[in-house]
C-alpha cells in the first residue's frame, strides 16, 4: 500500500491517526503544534440544538459510532475523555411560546426526558434531555500525540515535507482554509470565544443551555460559550467577547463565579458545516480531511472511518461528505 502521511494533528488529524492504526495500516504524521480550535473546544455532542431545537445533522449514526471509539482509545490510553451528560435546555418568558413548540414536535421530542420544576432558574422552564455528552478534545489530542510520538511517528518538520509521500491527507483545519491549503476552499470559518469558570459550591452535573451554554468539566469548574465571529477570525482573545460570555456566565451559573481563563479558537467551517474528505479533483494522491465546524466530537469518528475505508480499499465516501462532489460544485455553482 501507499505511503500516508497526515498532515495535522487537531481531530480530524487524530482521528484518521486512530482509525489506520486500528487497521494496521503505516502511516506517518506532520504537526508544527500550532494550536488550533480543537486544542480549545469545549467538545459538546448534544441531539438537540440551536434556537430552532433541531436535530443536529445525521445525529443517531453519529452518536453510535463516536462513544465506542472514543471508549477504545480511552482503553488504549488508559485514561477518561468521553463524559456522557443530560441537557437542562432553559426557556425564558420571551422564548416560551416559540421555543416549546419546537422542543415537543418533531425529532425533537424523542430526546426529551421532562420537565424538571425544582431549579435554580425563578423566571425559566426548565427541560431535561438525553443524549449528550462533553468530549475532552484537548486532552484526547495531547494524549493522541504522545502516543504516537512514542511510537516515532510524529515530525515536527515543515509541512513540504509532506509533498514527498505517496498519498498527502491535508487536516489543516481553520489554519490550512485561511491558507487555501492545499487548494482554494470557501470558506466560512468563524472565531469562537469561551470561558472557563469556577461556581463555587454550585456542582451542576448537567449541561445547562440557554442563549448560552454551560458545561462540567469537573471540581466546580465549567466552560461557558460561546462566541461566533463570522467577520473577523484575527486570533486572540476581545473585551467585547469577555463582556458578554459574563452575562452568559451570569445567567446560567445561578450563583458567584470566578473567571479563571479565557480562550478563542477558530472554527474550520465549509459548505453547511459538514466535513469535506477525499481526494483533490485533479490529484488523488493529495486528500483532504477538514470543516469539522463546531459538532467535530460528534463526526469525527465516522467521517474518519470513511476516509481510512476509502484510503484503504477505494471505499464509496457519502456524497454529503465527499470532496468530489463539493469542489464539483465549487466549479458549478
Amino acid at each position: 500500500m501507499s505511503e500516508i502521511t497526515i498532515v495535522g494533528m487537531g481531530l480530524a488529524g487524530s482521528c484518521l491517526a486512530w482509525q489506520l492504526w486500528r487497521r494496521g495500516v503505516a502511516f506517518r504524521i506532520i504537526d508544527n503544534n500550532e494550536i488550533g480550535s480543537s486544542h480549545v473546544a469545549a467538545g459538546l455532542v448534544q441531539a438537540v440544538t440551536g434556537k430552532n431545537c433541531t436535530v443536529s445533522w445525521r445525529y443517531k449514526e453519529f452518536v453510535a459510532e463516536a462513544e465506542p471509539f472514543y471508549r477504545e482509545i480511552e482503553t488504549i490510553l488508559h485514561d477518561q475523555f468521553w463524559f456522557p451528560l443530560e441537557v437542562l435546555r432553559l426557556i425564558f418568558p420571551h422564548e416560551e411560546k416559540r421555543m416549546i413548540g419546537k422542543l415537543f414536535s418533531g425529532e425533537s421530542l424523542a430526546w426529551v426526558k421532562g420537565e424538571l420544576h425544582d431549579h435554580a432558574w425563578p423566571t425559566a422552564k426548565a427541560y431535561i434531555l438525553h443524549g449528550a455528552a462533553r468530549m475532552d478534545v484537548p486532552k484526547f489530542i495531547r494524549a493522541t500525540r504522545a502516543f504516537f510520538d512514542s511510537h516515532g511517528l510524529i515530525d515536527s518538520t515543515d509541512h513540504a515535507i509532506a509533498k514527498t509521500s505517496d498519498i498527502t491527507v491535508w487536516c489543516g483545519g481553520a489554519a490550512g482554509l485561511l491558507r487555501q491549503q492545499p487548494i482554494v476552499w470557501r470558506q466560512r470559518c468563524a472565531k469562537g470565544e469561551i470561558l472557563t469558570i469556577r461556581a463555587h459550591g454550585w456542582q451542576q452535573t448537567r449541561l445547562v443551555v440557554g442563549r448560552g451554554w454551560m458545561v462540567p468539566i469537573g471540581d466546580d469548574c465549567y466552560k461557558v460559550g460561546a462566541t461566533y465571529d463570522w467577520d473577523s477570525v484575527a486570533t486572540g482573545t476581545t473585551k467585547e467577547a469577555r463582556t458578554y460570555l459574563e452575562k452568559l456566565a451570569t445567567e446560567l451559573a445561578a450563583g458567584d463565579y470566578e473567571v479563571i481563563a479565557h480562550e478563542a479558537g477558530i472554527r474550520p467551517i465549509v459548505r453547511k458545516s459538514q466535513p469535506v474528505i477525499g481526494p483533490l479533483p485533479d490529484d488523488p494522491r493529495q486528500v483532504v480531511f477538514n470543516g469539522l465546524g463546531s459538532k467535530g466530537s460528534l463526526c469525527a469518528p465516522t467521517v474518519s472511518r470513511q476516509l481510512a475505508e476509502w484510503l484503504i480499499s477505494g471505499a464509496m465516501i457519502d456524497e454529503d461528505l465527499s470532496s468530489l462532489d463539493y469542489f464539483a460544485k465549487l466549479s458549478n455553482p
